[in-house]
């Protein structure tokens, strides 16, 4: 049996002068302090960090020669009495002792417990040389894993800074280091007390740019610029890194006296934007130097610094993180703070660690000693406290730059006549033209006044069931004349209508209704038994007997702007979704501004293929019906089949599509018709697919791209591609949005909330009526996203974008991990909630991803499962397409990842959070199917439909075989669109081609390339 490595690694440059440092500067010690109410049992400390140093290894080197070796001993555990006193730093027995190198441990961990048992304190402590705070925050993050009674995440890797800089390159010089920058203490003779001071101070606050503001009250005492040094998380560049190695470079800031924040912070940026900190791999030149020669010269600049006044640097300013005090919770042990102590240097004159949590900033000051250096300290230390505590910072802005306070609203927008509710503007069409066609449908065509009563009908039944202003009605129904009658019908009997899909799992159809509250439910009976246990009423049964409604309107409540039209629910990052409360205001601002984009009116023949439960449908719904249009209803699901139909065949002149389907559509041997008007819309647009469009539709059509988050009711601005053809087109990364509607201030933050110049980005806030009017039953949640913005109530979309000059907005991407899906908002960890109940996985992680060649992002689940590791390499074995099958019950299709991989365990960053690039790519981006068990596919028989899958999926045609499942090799509805489309083409027939289709319903997850074939054959008549 081979012997197992011994975890090892060369001594870093970095390190090396760390090593030097030491001497110059004990203990030079990264070091963590927990403090809490409760107790902790030390031995059951000891263990826990006997296991954590196990899974991390980094935290038990020791040095032989030139090298950090494991020691394979546990860091000592000591347990002492008392607690640390933070108005007395400069005399704590344990902060300041001596910690490694050489054949001592290099890390250790003091439990302080409070006498009469009144707290607890936990001290970690590394010398600098083996470990970063990034690398301390994995390594006890470990620790307090183990005492929850969780399994460590571990810390395998053997990576420094050097290691990481080589891979990565450098693209600049390092900056030239020479003893010239004042310090903000002046000239201070050595005595008078320690030779290194510490200060502490709390903050009631956490605040943006915080490591701005501080630098800039640094250099607000110097006599000059300022040098600043900020250490900055090299993980950042590549977090499948998992290492407590030293993995932080420095940005250096030149600060002037009283500089604004501002400033600094944008110089700050623009230094991580530019990767500045991966060209200081050479510590100025000193980590080059044999090391006793470099402890002469850091000896030498203590003294100089402190007699002069000038040093390589005026202060370094680090930031350990935003911390989540749940992760330090135990049983019997509440967190209060968690403190970094930072590590004093002789190079240096004042160095500060930040850390932030719950609502609080924690300052830790450590200083150069001299005669008069404690007062000025204190003072100094005070205006740090004051900087952070009033937030927005006490400079301007720097003058002379643009700046946008609220972008310029667009005048002229077309005022649409019919009322100040959705109720009044059908009204106003249904009393003028009722002859007027509605609604077109497979039974035929439907006029207005012909729904009107229809409408009546169902308003009628409500109130007389007690149903009024303020209640919730759920509709659950097909895209069908009586579910576009019940909407209609719960609107005007002043209630709000909940839009359900009957293609969404049972279960999560009765959740939503739960959630809402619904008083009722209004219900296709095709559809009863996926109503759940609620009041229903069939809508068919209302609208067989009209009864009062056909002889005279029924006696309806007076509808305010305010009262809410409709609820839909989008994706939550928790895991519960959230119903979104649109008022009637916002419709019509929508529809007016909307009348005047897409140029609707009676010629208007919107197609409405969406799902019922999403915002797309009600644009649909809504831009058709209030501005004396019809509404094209189109029962089947998205196919190649249906596509040509909504196209060529069902009348339809204007449509509302993601750019994931228009990118389909236009590689569909489709001839495009005539068209009106057709609404990109739900994603990202890019200037290549808008110009495909606007080759596959013609000159004809109007084509806008436009955007709007379901809190925005339905759209919010638009851009139109005819624009994008004049001389003085914007350029731009991708298609702008556009324009905000009529009434719509749009507000551009940074994350200070201060209005950003044209050209950079920030956050899009928006106000008007057309924002939602909150969360349903979640008043936190709508108070976190809802918020006042120069008196104004907007909605944060979290969206980032820019605006270009002329006034337009370009969308960036998102400031979080949401994504949207064929135009469908979801929150990753909606999914992740799921995916966790499913009895064979142990842990698991779901994120975005692009496709490959394709800018269009895709889910991915990650998985742990809970079977036994494969015998061929580690990766445990996994049921995928069981998954799916778990899933597809649960969540909408679109919400299903396209792929799903095993991994053996979840990577993740130093502040707990996963680490995307340390996972692998999805396996049919590499090539290989995650399934098998079928024979090769005869060349000969099958080769035309393998090479259209090994195209739309972009993997080897050699790995396929007749089991390789669409799905699992990471295609999804869309992409099955096209593969069906093409192999209808190229094997089928277009004559056969319903038929084909047709024959592969009820495999929507189990969509293997054995059937598909098979569905060709037998469309061909051939078996």
């Amino acid at each position: 049996m081979v012997a197992p490595t011994r975890f090892h690694r060369p001594v870093s440059p970095t390190e090396r002068l760390y090593l030097s440092t030491r001497e110059v500067a004990p203990p030079f010690a990264i070091q963590l302090v927990v403090e809490g109410d409760g107790e902790i049992d030390t031995d059951d400390v000891r263990a826990a960090v006997a296991i954590a140093s196990h899974a991390c290894p980094g935290a038990r080197l020791v040095l032989e020669d030139d090298r950090w070796v494991d020691s394979g001993t546990p860091p000592r555990v000591e347990q002492l009495t008392g607690r640390v006193d933070w108005d007395a730093l400069d005399t704590d027995p344990v902060l300041h002792r001596p910690i490694g190198p050489g054949p001592e441990a290099t890390t250790e961990v003091v439990v302080l417990r409070a006498a009469g048992n009144k707290g607890t304190t936990v001290i970690f402590r590394a010398f600098h040389g083996v470990m970063d705070a990034g690398g301390m925050s994995i390594w006890v993050g470990d620790v307090f894993r183990i005492l929850r009674g969780e399994e460590p995440l571990g810390a395998p890797d053997v990576d420094a800074d050097s290691d990481l800089v080589a891979r990565l390159g450098a693209s600049g010089a390092p900056t030239r280091l020479v003893p010239t920058r004042p310090s903000p203490f002046g000239r201070a003779a050595p005595g008078g007390g320690p030779v290194f001071l510490l200060r502490h101070r709390s903050v009631a606050a956490r605040v943006p740019a915080v490591v701005a503001k501080v630098a800039a009250v640094i250099a607000e005492h110097c006599a000059d610029t300022a040098r600043i040094m900020v250490p900055v998380d090299l993980r950042r560049h590549d977090p499948g890194i998992r290492s407590t190695a030293n993995l932080a470079l420095p940005l250096f800031l030149d600060v002037a006296p009283g500089q604004g924040w501002d400033e600094v912070n944008a110089q700050l940026l623009a230094g991580m934007v530019e990767r500045r900190e991966l060209n200081e791999m050479e510590g100025g030149g000193l980590s080059a130097i044999p090391q006793p020669v470099t402890r002469g010269i850091l000896r030498a600049a203590h003294a100089i610094g402190a007699r002069t006044g000038r040093n390589v640097v005026s202060g370094i300013v680090s930031h350990a993180g935003q911390v989540d005090l749940e992760q330090f919770s135990l049983p019997g042990f509440e967190p209060v703070s968690v403190r970094a102590v930072p590590s004093p240097t002789g190079l240096v004159p004042v160095s500060v660690a930040l850390v932030e949590h719950r609502g609080s900033t924690e300052i830790t000051v450590s200083a150069r000693g001299g005669r008069g250096v404690a007062e000025q300290l204190d003072e100094l230390l005070d205006e740090m406290v004051d900087a952070v505590s009033r937030g927005a910072g006490d400079r301007p802005v720097a003058a002379a730059r643009p700046v946008v306070p609220a972008l310029p609203l667009r005048a002229g927008a077309v005022t649409t006549p019919g009322g100040a509710t959705a109720v009044e503007m059908f009204r106003r069409h249904a009393r003028v033209t009722p002859d007027a066609v509605a609604v077109t449908a497979p039974g035929g065509p439907v006029t207005y006044g012909e729904l009107d009563l229809s409408s009546d009908t169902v308003a009628a039944e409500l109130i007389r069931r007690g149903i009024g202003r303020g209640d919730v009605v759920a509709v659950l129904a097909d895209r069908t004349v009586a579910g576009a009658a019940a909407q209609l019908g719960v609107m005007k009997a002043g209630a709000a209508f909940l839009p359900l899909d009957r293609r969404h799992p049972a279960a999560r159809i009765r959740a939503t209704i739960d959630d809402s509250g619904a008083a009722l439910i209004l219900v296709e009976r095709d559809h009863l038994e996926l109503a759940g246990p609620g009041v229903t009423v069939v809508l068919e049964e209302v609208l067989a007997d009209p009864g009062e409604a056909a002889v005279a309107p029924p006696d309806l409540p007076d509808v305010e702007p305010q009262d809410i039209a409709y609820v839909t629910y989008t994706s939550g990052s928790t895991g519960r979704p959230k119903g979104v409360l649109v008022p009637h205001a916002g419709v019509v601002n929508f529809v007016r501004s909307a009348t005047d984009w897409y140029r609707l009116g009676p010629e208007t023949r919107f197609a409405h293929y969406h799902t019922p439960a999403a915002d797309m449908a009600c644009a649909a719904f809504f831009c058709a019906l209030l501005t004396g249009g019809a509404v094209t209803l189109l029962p089947d699901d998205v196919s190649p089949v249906s596509l040509r139909h909504m196209f060529v065949d069902s009348g339809a002149n204007t449509f509302l599509l993601t750019p994931s389907l228009m990118s389909t559509i236009v590689r569909l041997d489709i001839e495009a018709p005539p068209v009106r008007t057709v609404i990109i819309g739900g994603e990202k647009l890019y200037p290549s697919l808008a110009e495909q469009a606007r080759e596959f539709f013609g000159a004809g059509p109007k084509i806008v791209n436009s955007y709007g988050p379901t809190e925005l009711s339905i759209v919010c601005t638009t851009y139109d591609l005819d624009d994008a053809r004049t001389p003085d087109a914007p350029a731009a990364e991708s298609v702008p949005i556009g324009h905000a509607s009529s009434d719509t201030p749009v507000f551009l933050l940074d994350e200070s909330g201060r209005s950003v110049p044209v050209g950079e980005v920030g956050e899009l806030y928006f106000g008007g009526p057309q924002v939602a009017a909150g969360y349903l039953g979640r008043p936190e949640l709508t108070a976190e996203r809802f918020v006042s913005v120069a008196g104004e109530r907007t909605y944060r979309t979290g969206d980032l974008a820019r605006v270009l000059e002329g006034g337009l907005l370009e969308f960036v991407g998102r400031a979080d991990d949401q994504v949207k899906i064929r135009g469908n908002r979801i929150e990753p960890g909606e999914v992740q909630a799921v995916l966790e109940t499913y009895p064979d996985v142990a842990a698991c992680a779901v994120v975005p991803r692009k496709r490959a060649g394709g800018a269009e992002p895709m889910l991915v689940a990650y998985v742990v499962p809970k079977t036994v590791v494969s015998p061929s390499g580690g990766v445990p074995e996994f049921a995928v397409v069981d998954a799916r099958d778990f899933l597809s019950g649960r969540l909408p299709s679109f919400m299903i990842p396209a792929a799903i991989v095993a991994v053996p365990a979840l990577p993740v960053t130093l502040n707990g959070k996963l680490d995307l690039a340390a996972l692998p790519l999805p396996v049919a981006a590499e090539g290989h199917t995650s399934t098998g068990g079928g024979d090769e596919l005869p060349a000969e028989e099958w080769a035309a439909t393998a090479r259209i899958w090994a195209d739309v999926l972009r993997v080897d045609v050699r790995v396929l075989t007749e089991d390789s499942d669409f799905f699992v090799l990471g295609g999804d509805s869309l992409a099955a669109v096209e593969m069906l489309a093409r192999v209808s083409r190229t094997t089928v027939g277009a004559e056969r081609e319903a038929r084909f289709v047709a024959g592969l319903e009820g495999f929507a997850h189990r969509l293997t390339l054995g059937r598909v074939h098979a569905a060709a054959l037998a469309a061909r008549g051939e078996c």
